[in-house]
């Protein structure tokens, strides 16, 4: 019962957001309300009901047993339950049994509209359990509702531009001046092309961003998950623009999607990143645009509502914005410092779900994993964390490849939880810890320390051949759940460097 909206308040006591029927419906069987209790708590997360409830992900459901649907005061439905409103439904126990086997379906058959929208996603498939929830949430009755003080709407991510974007007053942007460049994005580990030191004016950057929900595998034993991700990658790709440049962005949500989406820029200013003015239901698209007016290395991610947010994020819907300075990257006298490759990696926790058996857990579709996944990621333990989306993404055919006296610009995110990358048999030459290019560099690093829901940057030139690690310093992390990656080095030994003088028995 996921009402899949935006922001950073987790909801309480919770269940089922309803959506449609105009129709009275024939009487059924009758649920255990105990039993409905319990399965009641998969909806937590999303909704609360009883004393004291109020709007969350999802809206109140106390009194919904009678309540005409689309209804309680303050929260934002989609159009789905907005139609269903103007029909005059009325909810009943038979029509939430219905309704919690696939909303969409369900909403779309009683509406006979079948791009008719619904924010919730999770579904029962067990018709005993839509029972027993359907009868528990008729023990809060309409007059539990009615004793109830006035809701307080709660600002999410969508309501928070509503009174400072564009009230009609503001002056147009004149952007007759800049030329429109189309960014053609490559999957991870690379960076698209793009000029280290900007040529000509301030650009206007096209970026396309399609929000693909898609099974991947993770590590080698076949453990997957439905993961959400921006053009069907994890991470999603590296945009770079300069300093001074606007960046287009369309961000398109298919309707062959389940969730609602949208994107926060940590580069961006104002309206939450623009996660503010992208929320999009499946079939949705928007246009966001905004200057990059801070060099430096920043993540973006797909930031709903409560736990809705970590819940995206640890599901891989996160990436970086490279903004170089104009001139390029300087050194703490100014001198400037340049790159042969660049590698872009970003540290990806997840927190799949085991069985009874110690096993981990399958789902089939994005959104059904919600109540177990947020489960376990309340504990702050991942079950991997790893490079690139999955366990050796990074390794074997798939190593990072350089070659003596190139220089390479790792940059490096996580969106959660602190790291500390390390180059094995290398050092970082230069290396822009907290993520800032107008900040001067730090100088040869041994590891270097990225905090979570940031990107750092260091620059390496290879002087020895061989094979390096580039891992997660703290070693349980990169051996026994997967933050590491290799980069294979070709060229020329230098015994000047090191030199293997003697390796055989113990001399005496």
């Amino acid at each position: 019962m996921y009402y899949l909206k935006h922001i950073h308040t987790a909801a309480a006591v919770a269940a089922v957001a309803l959506g449609a029927a105009v129709f009275s419906s024939p009487s059924f069987a009758e649920g255990d309300a105990v039993n409905g209790e319990n399965i009641f708590r998969k909806c937590r997360a999303c909704h609360q009901i009883g004393e004291g409830a109020r709007n969350g992900v999802g809206p109140n459901l106390t009194g919904v047993v009678g309540r005409p649907m689309g209804s309680f005061e303050g929260y934002k439905y989609a159009t789905g339950l907005k139609a269903a409103n103007e029909a005059g439904g009325v909810w009943d126990e038979e029509m939430i049994v219905e309704w919690l086997a696939s909303p969409k379906d369900y909403i779309r058959s009683f509406t006979g509209n079948d791009k008719a929208r619904t924010k919730m996603t999770f579904r029962l498939k067990k018709e005993q359990d839509r029972r027993d929830v359907a009868a528990y949430l008729a023990t809060f009755s309409k007059a539990d509702e009615a004793s109830m003080p006035a809701t307080e709407e709660r600002m999410t991510h969508g309501d928070a531009p509503a009174g400072d974007i564009a009230d009609g007053t503001e002056a147009k942007v004149d952007l007759s001046g800049y030329e429109r460049v189309k960014q053609e994005l490559v999957m991870p580990p690379f960076a698209p092309k793009h000029e280290q030191v900007a040529t000509g004016k301030p650009k206007i950057v096209e970026i396309d961003f399609t929000i693909e929900e898609k099974k991947i595998q993770i590590d080698p034993d076949g453990t997957e998950i439905v993961a959400l991700t921006f053009n069907g990658s994890v991470p999603g790709p590296m945009i770079v623009v300069h300093e001074g440049d606007y960046v287009e962005l369309t961000l398109k949500n298919p309707e062959t999607n389940l969730m609602e989406h949208n994107i926060d820029l940590h580069v961006a200013t104002g309206a939450l990143g623009g996660a503010g003015i992208t929320t999009l239901l499946p079939g949705e698209e928007a246009l966001l645009r905004f200057k990059a007016t801070k060099p430096g290395v920043f993540i973006y991610h797909c930031a709903p509502e409560g736990s809705m947010t970590p819940y995206h994020v640890t599901h891989g819907m996160n990436g970086i914005i490279m903004v170089l300075p104009r001139e390029g990257l300087k050194d703490e006298k100014g001198n400037s410092l340049s790159y042969d490759k660049l590698y872009y990696i970003t540290e990806q926790e997840y927190y799949v779900p085991r069985d009874e058996n110690g096993n981990f857990k399958s789902y089939n579709f994005a959104g059904e994993d919600f109540a177990e996944w947020v489960d376990v990621m309340r504990g702050l333990i991942p079950s991997h964390i790893v490079f690139n989306g999955a366990v050796g993404s990074l390794v074997g055919e798939n190593a990072l490849k350089a070659s003596v006296g190139e220089t390479v610009l790792f940059v490096h995110s996580q969106a959660n939880r602190d790291t500390r990358p390390h180059l094995i048999g290398g050092h970082g030459d230069y290396v822009w810890e907290e993520g800032s290019f107008n900040n001067p560099p730090m100088k040869d690093l041994e590891t270097w320390f990225i905090r979570g829901g940031s990107a750092g940057a260091a620059l390496y030139k290879f002087l020895q051949p061989g094979v390096y690690v580039y891992l997660n310093h703290n070693l349980i992390e990169a051996v026994e759940l997967g933050a590491a990656a290799h980069v294979v080095v070709d060229g020329k030994w230098d015994n000047s460097l090191m030199e293997q003088v003697y390796h055989g028995p113990i001399r005496n």
